[in-house]
C-alpha cells in the first residue's frame, strides 16, 4: 500500500453531486418529481403569506364573524387551496401570531397586522376588516 495524498473534493451544486478525486470526476445529476431546490416561498403579483393567512380565515369563517379557529385549520385550507406551494408551518403559524395584534407573542415580530383577536390556548377570531 502507498502513501499518497489525494485531493478529495465534494461539490453540491442545485441538483448535481461533484465528487473528484485524483484525476477522476464523478458527476450525477440529482432528479425526480420530489427534488425541489430550496428557495424561498414565489406568491402571485404581490402577495405576501399574510394575504394567504387572511385569505385562508374568511374562507374558515364564511359569514359567521365570531367563529373561532387556530393555526392550523387556517393552513389546511390554504394547502388545500394552494397545493403548489412549499408553505412551511412554522412560517405560516408565526404570520397567524403576528396577526393577532393581543397575542403575547406578537411583539417579537417585525411585520405586523391587525386581523385577529387571541383568545388562549391557540384559538383565534376575525376581526370585521
Amino acid at each position: 500500500m502507498t502513501d499518497t495524498h489525494l485531493n478529495d473534493i465534494i461539490r453540491v451544486e442545485v441538483n448535481t453531486l461533484t465528487v473528484r478525486i485524483g484525476d477522476y470526476t464523478l458527476s450525477l445529476k440529482i432528479e425526480g418529481p420530489e427534488f425541489k431546490p430550496t428557495s424561498r416561498l414565489q406568491l402571485m403579483g404581490g402577495q405576501t403569506l399574510f394575504d394567504l393567512v387572511l385569505e385562508a380565515a374568511r374562507v374558515f369563517v364564511g359569514d359567521n364573524w365570531g367563529m373561532e379557529f387556530t393555526s392550523a385549520d387556517l393552513y389546511h385550507i390554504a394547502r388545500e387551496r394552494h397545493p403548489d406551494l412549499d408553505i412551511r408551518r412554522n412560517s405560516w403559524n408565526s404570520h397567524v401570531m403576528s396577526s393577532a395584534p393581543n397575542h403575547p407573542s406578537y411583539k417579537h415580530y417585525t411585520s405586523h397586522r391587525d386581523h385577529f383577536r387571541y383568545h388562549g390556548g391557540g384559538k383565534y377570531t376575525l376581526k370585521a376588516i
